[in-house]
């Protein structure tokens, strides 16, 4: 069952972020492709039906294990706080894919 990483937060130190995104782009997508994960959305055009942050992020992996270690991995890890000290209001989860019930 696939695991999904849904991420929304505000850019607060734009210096600080740069070094995420675009200057460690090549780490996160290295990082993700290694877990089997895959970026379905990552924009600051979301339309926002209830609350509203700037950047909506969400990647799918093959199992919600895969995705926690993407977010463990310990080349993210070299890169991560870049994403967490330049962004506030932050809103992070790792989520099972929805299954039916059998019935």
């Amino acid at each position: 069952m696939a695991g999904y990483f849904i991420a929304s937060y505000d850019v607060s130190n734009a210096d600080t972020y740069a070094k995420y995104n675009p200057g460690s782009l090549e780490v996160i997508m290295g990082t993700v492709a290694k877990q089997g994960g895959k970026l379905l959305v990552a924009t600051d055009q979301a339309t926002w039906i209830a609350g509203e942050r700037k950047m909506v992020v969400i990647m799918e992996f093959p199992t919600v294990e895969a995705a926690q270690a993407w977010l463990d991995d310990e080349d993210y890890g070299k890169v991560k706080g870049f994403r967490i000290d330049g962004t506030s209001n932050r809103f992070e989860v790792i989520a099972p894919q929805f299954v039916p019930p059998a019935g």
